[in-house]
């Protein structure tokens, strides 16, 4: 039975009505399809291997366990993430087992007696709480056995519950602000709301030079020559400079959109300008607990992605720290379930409080202080909020909370599962008074949803990868919060909001219109007056296919200069094509008599493919000049696949490389590549025919603009002869004529020995200057338009060569093997390539009892000198 079709996805909205209706939907139909999934994998009782590392905390109710999990092949699907609660059991070795109990994965605090051990694991870390009534006799923890050898294995089983956190945020604030009940929003939200869904016809604006007016004034006063906010302006491009200087005077209902590409430094800018804005006082006065007073602006810093909130704090700690600015940050994930559970279980508590009380952090407060006791110094420096309130009591402890002090000698809270409302009381009031001194929040819209909501009022509101959340997600920000501007940031072309029923089996009509973002419908409305599309991080043209794929053209180069590092590359990527070398240093590489990709479900993955990368892999790592783009180190590489099966073999065999190689070798499927970079990148199509799978432009754009100094895409010489090529693949196809009139398509015998890199033959032209992208809305841009020039960034010509000729991809072989690219001829005739010289293939056991095939992909290889 076929699911429903999906409705076709709206760019434009002419009514409220119309947006509240499909994304309500969507989001049930979603959190409908994430409860089968659970419900589904419940019943496939997967088992983990797990080691009980330590005892966090032990009363006369409750003890609570310091639990690594592996998460195996299952992977991390099959287990609750992040700030998930769920129900742990564990089976030992005579298959006795525990009952379950509760479990809440949080952050890795693994102790010193283990955590470097562990580290190369990828072990996820669980808090798990034993009542006294459950309580398993003979569990002794790792740390107590004194040996960070993991002898002690026992296995995991999870019951997980579908967190309706998300859910919860996103209808709640669609509620707030289109519900029929009472409104709980002010009108210039409401305001702020029409326009965010109609993109048309804004009721005012907000000009922040005005209400901060330090963001400019500061630069004309006698100290700012030379000051270390100067130096940093000085650092930003002119698309940066020209956006920070009027991007934000004229904002549409105190919304600002503005789209970055990549390597175009959108965070560095941001960071930028929230320094700005809290290097002075605002000009008036605001509010803060119960009288006026003057201070600097405070932000939140909302990203739809956990990973990231760890990498914003670190970065604006730095920041303040360079700049010698005295502020105070928090971070936040994977921290509203839990609050939201004892909410829950205190919800007859707080009848009586009459609403005084929103929010009980009690849990997380006790238990924060045990977990700090262990915890080693992790990959933020900023603290959490739980670790701020426990700062700020260690402080004030024998004064303002003396109270708490006095209450907390004592296990009085462990004699009910309901927590003592003077406690709540005492501790909420700690909460109270560490988010009132905080400056900046970073968090995700979950936590922000109404965990803290009236605790904080900031005056800048930004939400990064904005694209990559849903609508109803970014509305979290609006409905919420009312700051003088909210400002949305990311990269439309790359992202897509995630929207895990986006398959044809689940029935979810409006799964099309929740993958459609905001700024996606900004920018064909040509509402978005800015856009930062100066890319910093490629370097010898690698940028100009990604603008001319996707960018209009408009992404420009912000390198100036030639490494010598790029040079090299150029001419290593020429042993490939007979000496000569690539202007621009990227090649489609087709093996010949190539064979055909394994199967695993819908995923794939070529052996003869991955055997090929792996020998280049060893020969970069070897190859002395193969060094950072910008820094005298040695060089990194990426390497990429649509397909999690391919990344599964690339991943082992990077762990057959020594350890000092493997941190120079990432691999990642392209779906959670955005964010990473390396100096050299393998793109693996695996397959050897085209999918709309492959084709989806997104997942093409954030492939092709992670290299700074060369990139390698492997395609099957069979998917370009394919009838369905162009069928399925209108972007691959383009692409493929682009490579192909740019000299940059290469037919490789993989049996070749390998070849050394020869000096370049052809001249090299010197770069031109950058040039400014147009902005996107022409009747406010002034920009000029890109000047022509004899470049890198001119060797693509004409891109139609592939669309609707006959015999096209003769013209394209023809085009491919004349005189700049050199290839050598195909061979006659079907052979079969031993891909590695004297591949041994060996039967493994894996550790659910199936049987297959691994090749080891590495004999035969040169030996690695390092």
């Amino acid at each position: 039975m076929h699911s429903p079709r999906p409705l076709k996805p709206l760019l434009s909205f002419t009514t409220i009505e119309e947006f509240a209706a499909r994304h309500k939907g969507g989001t049930e139909a979603e959190f409908a399809a994430h409860q089968k999934f659970i419900d589904e994998t419940n019943k496939e009782d997967n088992k983990f291997q797990a080691w009980i590392i330590s005892t966090v905390r032990q009363t006369t109710k409750r003890t609570e366990y310091l639990i690594a999990v592996q998460p195996g092949k299952h992977g991390e699907q099959k287990m609750p993430q992040l700030g998930e609660p769920a129900m742990m059991r564990l089976i030992f070795g005579d298959d006795a087992s525990t009952r379950y109990w509760d479990c809440f994965r949080i952050e890795s605090v693994l102790p010193p007696e283990v955590v470097v051990t562990v580290a190369s694991r990828g072990l996820a870390t669980f808090r798990v709480t034993a009542h006294v009534a459950d309580s398993y006799e003979g569990i002794v923890p790792l740390v107590a056995h004194q040996t960070n050898k993991f002898e002690n294995a026992v296995r995991a089983n999870f019951l997980l519950t579908a967190s309706e956190a998300t859910k919860n945020a996103e209808l709640n604030a669609l509620e707030k602000l289109c519900g029929r009940h009472v409104k709980v929003v002010s009108e210039r939200q409401l305001c702020a709301f029409h326009y965010f869904v109609t993109l048309r016809n804004p009721d005012f604006f907000v000009d922040l030079h005005e209400k901060i007016p330090h963001l400019t004034t500061a630069m004309k006063q006698p100290s700012w020559p030379g000051s270390p906010l100067a130096k940093k302006f000085d650092m930003l491009n002119p698309q940066q400079k020209a956006a920070y200087m009027h991007g934000f005077r004229k904002l549409d209902c105190g919304i600002s959109i503005l789209p970055g590409g990549p390597g175009a430094g959108k965070t560095h800018f941001n960071l930028f300008t929230i320094a700005m804005a809290q290097s002075q006082q605002l000009p008036r006065p605001v509010m803060i607990k119960g009288r006026l007073e003057r201070r600097c602006p405070r932000v939140l810093f909302i990203v739809d992605m956990n990973s990231p909130v760890d990498d914003v704090a670190n970065r604006m700690v730095a920041l303040y720290k360079e700049l010698g600015m005295k502020k105070k940050i928090i971070r936040m994930k994977g921290w509203g379930t839990e609050v939201s559970a004892s909410d829950r279980l205190n919800a007859a508590e707080d009848a009586a409080t009459n609403g005084v009380m929103t929010v009980d952090f009690t849990n997380q407060f006790l238990r924060a202080n045990n977990l700090m006791k262990q915890k080693q110094v992790g990959s933020c420096h900023a603290p959490s909020l739980d670790e701020a309130a426990w700062q700020l009591y260690d402080e004030h402890r024998l004064s303002r909370y003396s109270d708490l002090t006095q209450y907390l000698s004592g296990d009085l809270w462990e004699e009910s599962q309901v927590v003592p409302m003077r406690l709540r009381r005492l501790v909420y009031n700690l909460y109270r008074d560490t988010l009132a001194d905080t400056d900046f929040i970073a968090t995700t819209p979950v936590a922000a949803s109404n965990h803290f909501n009236g605790m904080f009022r900031p005056e800048l509101v930004y939400f990064d990868e904005a694209p990559h959340a849903r609508e109803l997600t970014n509305l979290v920000a609006i409905a919420n919060f009312e700051p003088i501007a909210w400002i949305f940031c990311g990269d439309h072309r790359q992202t897509v909001p995630y929207v895990g029923s986006a398959t044809p089996e689940c029935v979810n009509i409006y799964r099309e219109q929740m993958q459609v973002s905001m700024m996606k419908r900004a920018s064909v409305a040509n509402v978005i007056r800015y856009e930062l599309l100066m890319n910093h991080r490629s370097f010898g043209g690698l940028h100009q296919l990604a603008s001319t794929m996707w960018y209009d053209d408009r992404m420009v180069s912000g390198n100036t200069h030639t490494p010598a590092a790029l040079t090299h590359m150029r001419s290593y990527l020429g042993g490939f094509k007979d000496g000569q070398a690539c202007i621009v240093p990227r090649l489609v590489v087709h093996l010949k008599n190539c064979g055909q990709e394994n199967h695993e479900g819908t995923s794939a993955w070529n052996p003869t493919h991955t055997a090929w990368v792996m020998k280049r892999v060893v020969e970069l790592l070897n190859d002395k000049q193969f060094k950072h783009a910008e820094r005298d180190q040695p060089g990194t590489i990426l390497i990429m696949s649509p397909y999690k099966k391919a990344f599964n073999e690339y991943k082992k065999e990077i762990k057959k490389l020594p350890l000092c190689a493997q941190k120079r070798v990432e691999t990642r499927t392209v779906d959670v590549a955005q964010g990473h970079e390396a100096d050299f990148v393998f793109l693996d199509l695996a397959k050897s025919n085209s999918t709309r799978f492959l084709d989806n432009p997104n997942r093409l754009c954030v492939a092709l603009t992670r290299a700074r100094l060369g990139e390698i895409i492997m395609m099957h010489p069979h998917m370009v002869r394919s009838n369905t090529f162009r069928a399925n693949s209108p972007n691959l196809c383009r692409i493929y004529s682009l490579c192909t009139q740019g000299g940059q398509v290469a037919h490789v015998d993989p049996t070749a020995p390998a070849r050394k890199p020869s000096p370049a033959r052809l001249p090299l032209p010197s770069p031109a200057p950058p040039v400014l992208a147009p902005k996107a809305a022409p009747a406010v841009s002034k920009a000029p338009s890109a000047v022509s020039t004899v470049d890198v960034d001119s060797v693509y010509g004409d891109v139609s060569v592939l669309e609707d000729v006959d015999g096209w991809w003769d013209k394209a072989m023809a085009i491919s093997r004349g005189p700049s690219v050199c290839a050598p001829q195909e061979r006659n005739g079907e052979v079969k390539v031993d891909v590695a010289k004297k591949p041994e293939t060996e039967v493994r056991k894996d550790e659910e009892g199936k049987s297959g095939e691994v090749v080891d992909l590495l004999n035969g290889m040169f030996e690695l000198k390092f």
